[in-house]
């Protein structure tokens, strides 16, 4: 019997894969230490570390939901979504492609989606604040806007890959026809 775990193809030699499993690894602390702070847990716990960023950076999204502000419920809802949905998927997704697993692409595929989709809008609430100097605009985009390209980049890559995988069996079926 052929045991298929030791054809699987070690993640240092898939690139990609390997850029996507530590975007979900960096991606557990992030959640954790910052976007859940105001859903999860009292601002008492860690309030340094988003006080801090806020000042730093001038985010008006961190910031307003450390002051509770009451306009940025589209932004609890998407961070309502990463908790229920996206911080589920770093863990799945990075168990699936340390296993070389070509059936976590599906969910990649929706992840990369939902996290683009919900991305965009923060850029743009972003570039859309008064409250920000120019430097601070810099390091927020500069932040943000990989949050939005990466997870694109791998919808895209996934599609790709589901495709490739349905027209491998299109095509196997097809010569067993014959």
């Amino acid at each position: 019997m052929i045991n298929l775990m030791d054809r699987r193809i070690p993640l240092s030699a898939r690139p990609l894969d390997l850029v996507y499993f530590t975007f979900f690894l960096c991606h557990i602390p992030a959640s954790l230490l910052m976007d859940f702070q105001g859903l999860l847990y009292p601002n008492t716990y860690l309030p340094w570390i988003p006080e801090w960023y806020t000042k730093f950076s001038g985010d008006p999204l961190i910031g307003g939901l450390i002051r509770s502000e009451e306009g940025l419920v589209w932004f609890k809802g998407f961070l309502v979504l990463e908790l229920l949905f996206q911080f589920p998927v770093f863990l799945l997704g990075m168990r699936g492609l340390w296993k070389g697993s070509r059936s976590i692409y599906v969910l990649i595929l929706f992840y990369g989606a939902s996290t683009a989709t919900t991305t965009l809008p923060c850029i743009l609430h972003v570039i859309g604040s008064d409250a920000i100097t120019a430097s601070q605009m810099w390091i927020l985009l500069s932040s943000y806007i990989p949050f939005l390209l990466l997870p694109l980049g791998m919808g895209v890559d996934m599609a790709f890959r589901i495709y490739n995988i349905i027209e491998g069996s299109a095509d196997e079926a097809l010569k067993k026809r014959e």
